[in-house]
């Protein structure tokens, strides 16, 4: 169900996406220091969400790197735990009188 769900989405933006493509054929000028590109507006669109979502897809695998890292540590601490508690629980109790 979900995968069909996630065609029927895909088939949606793909649609409206080439729908925006060729109603918005007009050029836009881009100036640089370099000079100017002139390119259709939809190429403009395009390239921009792929640029959004490439650096989004940075952020996100920063974020996760950072959360692997600490989770890593926090890992090791408990194993180190666990270890103090197992060699506590081989000591005898001795009896103080």
């Amino acid at each position: 169900m979900r995968r069909i769900l996630t065609i029927i989405i895909f088939v949606i933006v793909f649609t409206v996406g080439a729908a925006f493509s060729a109603i918005n054929t007009n050029p836009v000028d881009i100036n640089y220091y370099m000079g100017t590109l002139t390119v259709p507006l939809s190429v403009i669109m395009i390239l921009s969400l792929i640029i959004g979502i490439i650096l989004g897809a940075i952020a996100i695998f920063i974020s996760s790197l950072r959360l692997r890292y600490e989770n890593r540590r926090l890992n090791k601490k408990i194993a180190i735990s666990d270890q103090e508690i197992n060699s506590l629980r081989i000591l005898p109790i001795k009896d103080v009188r």
